[in-house]
């Protein structure tokens, strides 16, 4: 039968990943260049929320002393990261208008915010080595509480909810499932979409159906606005959704929007069923969302990915209504569905 088959390789493609978890971490490296014309850049984990710099030093030749040698080696090398942490902070997308260096010309509090938090970064353990001679460490900072709470908007008193009686064009078919869903995500491989701290999720008219602004502050800067993971099986376990029990649901962008494409946009109906779906499982307002980026894999290359892109596509998501996955409602759609899933 079909269905046992898909369970399989579902069960197969997150026992792979868990003993490789880092293939499904998002990590960029960004760069930025100083005012003396140097070029510095540093490692952007968005799925663990750190920002990681490497500083290089070395210990004065006129010190003989191996011990002296190494601890103003290392001196040296701190110095040298937390003067490169300064700069690549900068760099860090706030959304998708704004990045970090902006708001700080902007506004002194969040200067001065900001460079109180690289001066309390922290050096990151068993990462102190030597190289012919040069002595290396690795800064790390948090891109949650503290970074976020300098940059994140405010939030607003309410969020527009769902009209009791949609017009026509939001008369779509829902699958309505068991139970309420303990989260969403947003498949965005394919897509130019870029992580930032604060995206959105914007329907083609403009609408916005999730924002900074319209979440619990707490849950933004504990967990983020949203979490980023680049393997769709690993964001259908993710913690931040409710891990081994996660009952998501899964839509597809269709494109990026804004300046440095952090904005995911999906189709009006799209962003329509988003908002009835929140209504029954509050799930927004506790920033459980999370986006799968990265380039989307060929279809021959995974037969999961080829089953969930097929029934959560563009095209066919729109026109048919279908926009939810659940590994735990495909005996459901199987049977009660009119799709042929092994086409």
């Amino acid at each position: 039968m079909f269905v046992p088959a898909l369970l399989l390789l579902i069960a197969g493609s997150v026992a792979a990943q868990s003993a490789d978890p880092s293939a499904s971490r998002v990590v960029e490296t960004v760069m930025t260049e100083t005012p003396a014309g140097e070029f510095v850049d540093g490692q952007l984990d968005w799925t663990d929320g750190v920002l990681i710099v490497t500083g290089e030093g070395v210990a004065p030749e006129s010190i003989s002393n191996a011990v002296q040698q190494r601890l103003l080696g290392f001196r040296a090398a701190k110095i040298d990261a937390y003067r490169k942490l300064l700069e690549v902070v900068g760099s860090v997308q706030v959304d998708a208008r704004t990045t970090v260096s902006m708001s700080m010309v902007a506004n002194d509090t969040i200067r001065a915010t900001v460079e109180g938090l690289v001066r309390g970064a922290t050096v990151l353990p068993g990462s102190r080595r030597q190289e012919e001679g040069v002595y290396l460490l690795d800064l790390q900072l948090r891109l949650l509480e503290g970074l976020s709470e300098a940059v994140l908007p405010d939030s607003l008193p309410s969020f527009d909810a769902v009209p009791a009686e949609l017009p026509m064009a939001d008369s779509v078919i829902v699958f309505v499932p068991d139970e309420p869903f303990t989260g969403l995500i947003v498949d965005a491989r394919g897509t130019s979409l870029k992580p930032s701290l604060s995206p959105k999720i914007i329907d083609e008219t403009g609408r916005v159906i999730y924002s900074a602004t319209h979440v619990d502050r707490q849950f933004a800067l504990r967990t983020g606005v949203v979490g980023y993971e680049r393997e769709l099986t690993s964001a259908a376990v993710n913690p931040r959704i409710g891990g081994e029990h996660a009952h998501p649901k899964v839509v597809a962008a269709l494109r990026a929007n804004g300046l440095y494409n952090s904005d995911a946009v999906v189709s009006r109906d799209t962003g329509t069923r988003i908002k009835m779906a929140d209504s029954e499982g509050d799930f927004l307002t506790e920033c459980r969302v999370i986006f799968v980026v990265g380039p989307r894999l060929e279809p021959a290359m995974d037969t999961t990915v080829t089953l969930l892109d097929t029934l959560m596509g563009t095209l066919p998501s729109d026109s048919l209504g279908i926009d939810t996955i659940d590994v735990g409602l495909i005996d459901t759609l199987d049977t009660e569905s009119n799709l042929d899933l092994d086409h």
